[in-house]
């Protein structure tokens, strides 16, 4: 994980403070309206591995094109964490490219929101590190929103979205981020 591929979602603040109180053991607060933590993967992993010189993109987020590499599209990770935390990794899935042409031509049409495609995770998600090379399946739960990871047949990531993880365990890679103050949103 690069610093530089790493940001923190913005988040509103209720009366601008946060109403809760920042855990004893990794100084973060819960957001006070109860909606997860959000980290984002700006980019997918791979483009830290190809020479600049070399490196032929079409598009950004949330879809993403790599010349000789593949075919991206942003999705959200949801992790459930102890202690009332919860997160939304905001990260890519390698997808094939008749998924990723049929999703751009659906995203601003009715048939976006029972849209389903599978892929590979594009971003190694400290503390979990790389997760395996296998496909998981993406979904469209809200209609403003990109697809979120739903389902894999593989067990490493049945357990990672069926599981509640220790909160410091997985916010702690991010402490410095996450005590930051985001942007006012309006």
């Amino acid at each position: 994980m690069t610093k530089s591929n790493v940001s923190r979602t913005s988040r509103a603040k209720v009366g601008g403070k946060a109403t809760l109180e920042p855990c004893a053991c990794c100084g973060i607060a819960p957001d006070p309206r109860g909606r997860p933590l959000s980290i984002t993967f700006e980019q997918p992993d791979v483009i830290d591995q190809i020479h600049p010189a070399l490196l032929d993109t079409w598009g950004g987020d949330p879809f993403l094109a790599i010349k000789g590499v593949g075919f991206f599209i942003r999705v959200i990770l949801p992790i459930k964490l102890s202690d009332g935390f919860a997160i939304d990794f905001g990260t890519w899935l390698e997808v094939y490219n008749e998924d990723f042409r049929q999703l751009w031509q659906t995203w601003n049409f009715p048939e976006y929101k029972d849209f389903e495609l599978e892929g590979y995770i594009g971003n190694a998600i400290a503390p979990f590190d790389e997760f395996p090379h296998v496909l998981v399946k993406a979904t469209v739960r809200d209609p403003e929103q990109v697809p979120y990871v739903t389902s894999s047949d593989n067990e490493v990531f049945t357990k990672l979205l069926s599981d509640t993880w220790p909160h410091a365990m997985v916010l702690s890679p991010y402490a410095d981020l996450l005590k930051s103050d985001p942007p006012f949103e309006g």
